[in-house]
C-alpha cells in the first residue's frame, strides 16, 4: 500500500526533500574543498563517516569483536580495501570538478552521466541484461 501526501506518495517528496537538501551541501561541499583541499576534506568526511558508524553501533551494543572477523578474510578485505580505492577515485574527482566548474553541472553530468554508464557498464563488464537499455545507451 502506497501512502500519498496530495499528488505524490510519499517517498517522492522525501526524495524532492533530498535533492533540496543537497543543492545546499553541495554547495557547501565546494566551499570546504576550496578552503582546504580535495584530499583533507575528502579524509575529515569519511573519518567522521567511520567514527559515527562505529560509535553508534558500540553504543548500541551491536558491535561485537565477531562483528569484524571477516575483515582478517584475504578476499573480504581485498574487496574492501578495492572498494575504498574506488571510493577515493571516485569523491576526489567529483570534488576536483566542483571546483572546475558549476554544482549545478556536475550534478546534471553525474547524474545523466552515471546512469547511462553503470548500464553499460552492468551490461559490458558484468553480464547484467541488456533488454530495455540498448536504445537509452544508443542515444
Amino acid at each position: 500500500q502506497v501512502q500519498y501526501l496530495g499528488p505524490l506518495p510519499v517517498g517522492s517528496w522525501l526524495i524532492l526533500f533530498n535533492c533540496v537538501v543537497y543543492g545546499f551541501t553541495f554547495r557547501l561541499d565546494k566551499a570546504a574543498v576550496r578552503a582546504t583541499t580535495k584530499e583533507i576534506y575528502f579524509m575529515y568526511g569519511r573519518f567522521i563517516m567511520a567514527a559515527s558508524t562505529l560509535g553508534g553501533c558500540r553504543a548500541a551494543g551491536t558491535l561485537e569483536a565477531t562483528d569484524l572477523k571477516p575483515l582478517q578474510r584475504p578476499k573480504v578485505l581485498a574487496l574492501l580495501l578495492t572498494i575504498c580505492l574506488s571510493d577515493a577515485i571516485y569523491m576526489l574527482s567529483l570534488y576536483k570538478a566542483v571546483t572546475l566548474i558549476s554544482p549545478v553541472y556536475v550534478t546534471a553530468i553525474k547524474r545523466g552521466g552515471g546512469v547511462l554508464l553503470a548500464s553499460l557498464i552492468g551490461t559490458v563488464f558484468f553480464g547484467e541484461p541488456a533488454s530495455g537499455r540498448l536504445i537509452p545507451i544508443a542515444s
